[in-house]
């Protein structure tokens, strides 16, 4: 009998072993697939990032190089006289230098109000001819007068095109300038990143004539134009209406995502970047750690299971209290320490820690200028628009901040909608450069993409470790007010100097 009842517990004890092995191992299958997912999400997730930054990075690039040109006092004279010649003459040697930097832009296009070509750096023999029926985004820009983006098949294929007005200082409409940037460019930045193979897809209704000429592949709708072998196999088990797939091929499992899309300047979708990556070893790392650790939590289990059962039932919901209250009490304290150094509303510094930093470089004998801007007019376009029209215009201000100056520079909401700059180790002369092309940016994208149109008037001065902050705050924010009371819209420094938009510095 008493066999029995010994019998009868070990029988019972065996069983919550078992069952508790079977449990841990479902979970870690469980944990393990999750993870496995979780890579390949996050793998989809960084190249579609990462692809979206580089479309950005190069609207940006260019666009400011499109300013620059129109802002050229000889580019003017250029344009309006359509002098071909001249022109190929004064750009030629930029538009070598930019493709020896940058192999895959393609195009390099300047083109008149009427939407006729002035010059192709690219094919520079052809010009004078009419887009107005075969280029929508070129006509759309010049009705508009406003900046586009987008992919666009041309005469010798499709680029990513970056379109933008030239208009000068004094307001003129010149026409366009045009980059457009090959497909290949995206690719070869996604191989270098994330070492993947590679398929462009282009829809073929938009091919054209091209289709016909090149006679490409078909793949649901889009046409082949380039791809790497292992796409030459894989092709017919992809289904571009799924952002990610795995697909098998030799033993070998490949994580192919489809969701790199390429608009034109509409939001359509014409064309595609296709990427595949080699998951097997993932796959197999992640296995053999489901291994190992079924293994050791049969072990484990078999040995402590009942040293540790009793005690641990006892304390483990205490302890998990006990963490989830540090992190939380973690979490309070680095929100809280974020709120005493922000502003609500920018997401910039605030006044008080602007200060402990400033201080901070100063004492280590460091020195550079200070920035004071303050929004013109910002009362009457809130009395106009309402307060959370301004609060918009205070956070579009903001983020020209955050992307024009340098990271180290230490950028603050002073208060309302005033705010400074402090720029490490640059003399006041070239501050004031800095900040007068700053002022001319904000005046452009205000007029070319913001909803509520505003200019900024800004005052400049010097401070070192051996001068005083508050003088140095006292003497930028007098200049900033004289700015405002000649009339706004420019930035005096040392010396009394200003610019005014449209002129020269006096």
């Amino acid at each position: 009998m008493t066999n029995k009842i010994k019998w009868k517990y070990l029988s019972i004890i065996f069983g919550f072993i078992l069952i508790s092995v079977v449990v841990q191992t479902i979970n870690a299958n469980i944990k393990h697939q999750k993870q496995l997912e979780s890579q390949v999400q996050n793998l989809g997730a960084d190249a579609h990032l990462y692809f979206q930054d580089l479309i950005k990075g190069l609207s940006d690039k260019y666009l400011m190089l499109s300013m620059h040109y129109a802002y050229e006092p000889l580019m003017t004279p250029l344009m309006q006289e359509r002098n071909h010649e001249a022109l190929l003459n004064y750009v030629k040697s930029d538009y070598d230098r930019m493709r020896s930097i940058e192999p895959n832009l393609h195009i390099m296009h300047f083109i008149a109000p009427d939407n006729r070509t002035i010059l192709r750096l690219h094919q520079p023999e052809v010009y004078g001819d009419d887009l107005t029926e075969i280029r929508p985004i070129v006509r759309d820009v010049n009705a508009t007068k406003q900046s586009l983006q987008g992919f666009e098949v041309g005469k010798n294929g499709i680029t990513y095109r970056i379109t933008t007005p030239l208009i000068n200082q004094n307001k003129e409409y010149l026409g366009l300038l045009e980059f457009g940037i090959r497909p290949n460019y995206f690719v070869e930045k996604l191989v270098d990143r994330f070492d993947v193979e590679s398929m462009i897809l282009v829809e073929s209704s938009s091919l054209g004539k091209l289709q016909t000429t090149y006679g490409f592949d078909n793949l649901n709708g889009f046409s082949i134009i380039q791809q790497t072998a292992l796409f030459e196999e894989l092709a017919n088990q992809i289904n571009l209406k799924r952002n990610s797939q795995l697909v098998k091929y030799q033993g070998r499992t490949y994580l192919v995502l489809t969701h790199l899309d390429q608009p034109n300047h509409q939001g359509e979708v014409v064309s595609k970047v296709v990427i595949a990556t080699d998951i097997t070893d993932i796959q197999n790392q992640n296995q053999r750690s489901l291994i190992a650790e079924s293994v050791l939590n049969l072990l484990v289990l078999l040995f402590l299971w009942t040293v540790i059962y009793v005690i641990f039932s006892r304390y483990t919901y205490a302890l998990e209290n006990s963490y989830d209250m540090i992190q939380a009490l973690h979490l309070k304290s680095h929100q809280l320490r974020t709120q005493a150094n922000t502003d609500e509303l920018t997401g910039l510094y605030n006044r008080r820690f602007f200060n402990e930093s400033l201080q901070k470089i100063l004492d280590y004998g460091q020195a550079g200028t200070m920035l004071f801007f303050d929004i013109d007019h910002f009362k009457q376009l809130n009395d106009a628009h309402g307060h959370q029209a301004g609060d918009q215009v205070l956070v579009e201000f903001a983020q020209m901040l955050t992307g024009f100056f340098r990271q180290d520079d230490l950028i603050v909401r002073w208060g309302g909608e005033e705010f400074a700059v402090f720029i490490n180790n640059m003399p006041e002369d070239e501050a004031y450069q800095k900040a007068e092309r700053f002022r001319q940016f904000v005046e452009a994208s205000s007029n070319s993409h913001q909803p509520f149109m505003f200019t900024i008037s800004g005052g400049v001065a010097a401070i070192d470790s051996t001068g005083s902050l508050d003088e140095a705050f006292k003497l930028a924010d007098q200049r900033l007010y004289q700015a405002k009371e000649k009339g706004r819209n420019q930035i005096i420094g040392q010396f009394n100097k200003t610019t005014r938009p449209g002129n020269k510095e006096v």
